[in-house]
């Protein structure tokens, strides 16, 4: 969506002490949000009446995120607000309900997170239709990343019976035996090492 001139901007405050993080953000903001603008903020100036959402970094510490949060609310700012932390678990969560509207993002997922969020928490319907193609191409991203870590798994799971049944197998082919059960046994092998290709397979770069 082209940002006419003259048209309202969708502006985003930062509350950081992180300069290169602060300028990740403004980065991806500008890529994934063209109408939005970032403006760093101090802790003590939130909230900036002229802001549509807040967003709160406080680096690893967890409960120093949560207090500016509320601090903010008890100035009665109403907008989003969205809380960058190491780790987002169910308790910081439920905390962030009290606050809402409040979302919290981890820093490592900032840039497939962040978007969305702000697109939550904004009342002006036309992000939505900016961060459409975008999201719908991040979401696609993470089901890949999912898929990939299924398969990492189901490899894992399969690959390490397989082999093991394999060597039996061929240690079991060096006895004496009888016809039928040594052509049992180079079936038992034959099909092992069919499975344990199909399993290699799976992996994108063993193709």
């Amino acid at each position: 969506m082209s940002n006419e001139a003259g048209a309202a901007r969708y502006r985003v405050g930062i509350i950081t002490d992180d300069a290169p993080f602060e300028a990740l953000v403004r980065e991806l903001l500008a890529t994934v949000i063209p109408s939005a603008s970032l403006e760093r903020i101090a802790l003590a100036q939130a909230p900036a009446a002229d802001v549509d959402a807040l967003v709160v970094d406080r680096g690893e510490r967890a409960g120093s995120g949560l207090a500016a949060v509320q601090e903010i609310r008890g100035r009665r700012y109403a907008g989003g607000i969205v809380l960058l932390a190491a780790s987002c678990d169910a308790a910081l969560e439920h905390r962030l309900l009290a606050l809402a509207p409040a979302r919290c993002v981890t820093r490592a997922e900032v840039a497939t997170a962040l978007p969305a969020a702000l697109a939550d928490l904004s009342t002006r319907p036309a992000l939505d239709d900016e961060l459409g193609p975008i999201q719908r191409e991040l979401r696609r991203t993470q089901q890949l990343v999912a898929m990939g870590e299924a398969t990492s798994n189901i490899q894992h799971t399969l690959n390490n019976p397989l082999t093991a049944l394999l060597a039996e197998a061929q240690l079991l082919e060096m006895e004496e035996l009888g016809a039928e059960h040594r052509a049992a046994v180079k079936r038992i092998i034959e099909l092992c090492r069919r499975l344990v290709g199909m399993v290699r397979g799976l992996d994108p770069g063993t193709r």
